[in-house]
């Protein structure tokens, strides 16, 4: 059985650990440094702190029956969509899972509580960001009622140049 906990401001550093145990598996392919500048700046405990503090930004861990945490999410709600109409939506900043909890069904358990923090916050609509180059998340997501909104190009010191694409992706919530 999967639980789904709140991180608390004490939890700080576990987070931070789960951070980087669950960012570099998977992208480090799309830095020419393999993703140590920008981790160091998403994972920075002063940043971290921020976010912790900030009713807005919600990290929850999943963790096993033997207390072990497969991942981590990061909500943000009332986040709109830049440049677009849809105000009334929660980011879906983050989700990350261990190496050994992939293909267990710990993403979709993890896609679905976000819908229904998004659903109880009374949002419209859930988003997120993909990179183009990550072709199994992005059917995930399609998967998951995604659809595609718009591409961007990053503009981030050490991304390489073949990884720059990036989707944003919408959930209509309503039924």
């Amino acid at each position: 059985m999967l639980r789904i906990e709140r991180v608390l401001p004490q939890d700080i550093l576990t987070l931070q650990r789960v951070v980087e145990e669950t960012y570099l598996p998977y992208f480090r392919y799309l830095w020419h440094d393999e993703g140590k500048a920008y981790l160091a700046y998403i994972n920075n405990l002063e940043v971290l702190e921020q976010h912790l503090a900030n009713p807005k930004h919600h990290y929850y861990f999943a963790k096993l029956e033997d207390g072990l945490i497969a991942g981590y999410l990061k909500l943000i709600f009332d986040a709109p969509i830049s440049d677009t109409p849809f105000s009334n939506a929660v980011s879906l900043d983050k989700i990350y899972l261990t190496e050994a909890a992939k293909g267990k069904g710990i993403g979709k358990t993890l896609m679905d509580f976000a819908d229904e923090q998004a659903r109880q916050a009374k949002a419209e609509y859930l988003w997120l960001r993909v990179m183009d180059s990550n072709a199994y998340n992005l059917d995930f997501y399609v998967k998951n009622g995604y659809k595609l909104l718009y591409k961007r190009w990053l503009e981030l010191a050490k991304i390489k140049e073949e990884h720059r694409g990036i989707f944003t992706m919408i959930k209509t919530l309503r039924d």
